[in-house]
């Protein structure tokens, strides 16, 4: 997918050096990629500690050995 997008001259020489790439299209398409990952790990990183976990790996054990007794 083609995308035309505008940026100044120093805009592009910074993503350029920053991306390690000489190649226009190359440079902004890693730029691109790259503000993606770390928008996704702020994300993450914003309901870190706020998800409710149960550790229920004892009880599962259980039911799976009772399970397993039963069937023999």
């Amino acid at each position: 997918m083609s995308v035309t997008i505008s940026l100044s001259l120093d805009e592009l020489a910074q993503i350029k050096r920053f991306a390690e790439l000489e190649n226009e299209n190359e440079a902004v398409t890693k730029a691109a990629r790259e503000f993606l990952r770390v928008a996704q790990l702020r994300e993450l990183k914003a309901v870190s500690g706020k998800l409710e976990y149960q550790d229920v790996s004892e009880a599962m054990e259980a039911m799976e050995l009772r399970e397993r007794h039963s069937k023999q």
